[in-house]
């Protein structure tokens, strides 16, 4: 690797520009322009000795590099490099290297801009999610094609991808851990009405019951700011996973490999399998938070708990979700014992009603906080069921709107609104919900889960 001191090097460059043009070193004293500081724009670029596209290799970058502009000339810019903090140390002495032209700009690469790149926009917001988005992306020879895999694994056969050096980088990089940005983890849309997401099935389908119509339509008190002033003051487990959380709650998130890929089919099927678990080498693996995530729990009665988590398994196994209550979106499930409770807030017990979990920038107080729920009558008939039913009967349940007041200043916090169905089988109740923050004054979506009956 070639490196040079910082003014000697200029110097050369310096001169060698004026001997290229047809001058001499020695004519006068060169004016030496300032080094112009670009951003390497591809995923992984190769810094070389020469400036010619066969050249020896000094230095591999990933997107936004920052690399020092000495000259440009044929499409070939020379440059210094220094090192970068993604990849390791600052380097003892700058590597001096040439470089496309066409693969430096004088800004820095943004998610809007690397689009779809997997890869770029990993290197420009390094997270998990987007680890694993590149790891799918990377390209996989015929022989690892889930068609010829088939054919050559059995049910949990390893799968072994080969070395990349640019992922071998990304993986170094998050298993040290990053920082995340909340703007660039959460996306809440726009304001809305709440009340307008409350639909329920009033006509008949297949054999499901019509639900009745409510009779007393719900109202919601008006909203003003209250304790959440931004975006990034909250993120509910119910809206987001592992990245958004870490990113509001200010923790440094890491990923930890524990296995290898291996093949897998889905339910009533095989013994061909259908996916390979993980993303390209990575077949299961750990999310560590560092300080540990806190994550709080808001009980119906109003009562606020609190669990660490430090390490859980990050669920990376492919497998398509088949039945029962679930996220449709992003969201972090109930850490369970993975998380240890923290001193001075109330111990919930595995069966309280939590109508809510979060995290925040700092510290939620452990004050117990303000719920008010208010249920609006509906029914629906359930059909004759011999022996479990004789004949119709009657089902009576209700839209429920659950109001957290945080700080008891009598300001709607959060929502959840619990809205019923008739099961697909017993046609007893199932529930959507539904969860709202009050974002400085108004109301954004903040998660949704689906309650599903099983065969």
């Amino acid at each position: 690797m070639k490196t040079i001191s910082d003014g000697l090097q200029r110097l050369l460059w310096a001169t060698a520009a004026i001997m290229l043009a047809g001058g001499s070193a020695g004519a006068q004293t060169p004016t030496v322009a300032p080094a112009q500081t670009r951003y390497v724009q591809g995923s992984w670029v190769n810094l070389r000795d020469a400036a010619q596209p066969q050249a020896r290799v000094v230095a591999q970058v990933p997107a936004n590099t920052v690399l020092e502009q000495l000259t440009e000339r044929d499409g070939w810019c020379a440059v210094l490099y220094r090192g970068d903090p993604r990849l390791g140390p600052a380097l003892a002495a700058p590597v001096q290297a040439h470089v496309s032209c066409q693969l430096l700009a004088d800004q820095p690469l943004t998610l809007a801009r690397a689009g779809k790149d997997a890869a770029r926009s990993f290197w420009v917001a390094p997270s998990p999610n987007r680890l694993r988005a590149y790891g799918n992306a990377l390209p996989r020879p015929a022989s690892l094609q889930i068609a010829a895999l088939a054919k050559t694994h059995a049910l949990d056969a390893p799968v072994v991808y080969p070395q990349r050096p640019e992922w071998e980088a990304a993986k170094k990089l998050m298993r040290a851990g990053v920082l995340l940005r909340p703007e660039q983890e959460i996306d809440r849309g726009a304001p809305v009405n709440p009340l307008a997401d409350v639909q329920l099935a009033t006509r008949a389908v297949d054999h499901l019951p019509a639900v009745a119509p409510l009779a007393t339509r719900p109202v919601l008190p008006a909203i003003t700011p209250s304790y959440f002033r931004s975006h990034d003051s909250v993120a509910l487990l119910h809206e987001t996973d592992a990245d958004g959380l870490a990113a509001v709650a200010g923790t440094r998130i890491s990923v930890i490999p524990t296995g290898t890929p291996v093949g897998r089919f889905a339910r009533h099927s095989g013994p061909e399998i259908e996916y390979v678990t993980g993303f390209w080498d990575v077949g299961t693996a750990d999310q560590a938070f560092a300080p540990p995530l806190t994550v709080y729990a808001i009980a119906q009665q109003g009562l606020v708990g609190a669990h660490a988590v430090r390490q859980r398994m990050w669920d990376i196994s492919n497998d398509a979700h088949y039945c029962g209550g679930h996220y449709p979106g992003r969201a972090f499930n109930d850490p369970g014992e993975e998380a240890q409770p923290v001193r001075g807030y109330a111990k919930l017990s595995d069966t309280a009603d939590v109508l809510a979990r979060l995290v925040v920038p700092g510290k939620l107080p452990p004050d117990a906080v303000k719920v008010r729920s208010t249920r609006y009558a509906t029914s629906w008939t359930m059909p004759a069921d011999p022996p479990i039913r004789d004949k119709p009967q009657r089902k009576n349940t209700a839209v429920t709107v659950h109001e957290i007041d945080v700080d008891r200043d009598s300001v709607a916090d959060i929502l959840r609104i619990d809205v019923p169905a008739p099961g697909s089988m017993s046609y007893e109740p199932v529930f959507e919900w539904r969860w709202y923050l009050n974002i400085n004054g108004q109301w954004f979506r903040a998660g949704h889960w689906v309650d599903q009956e099983c065969t």
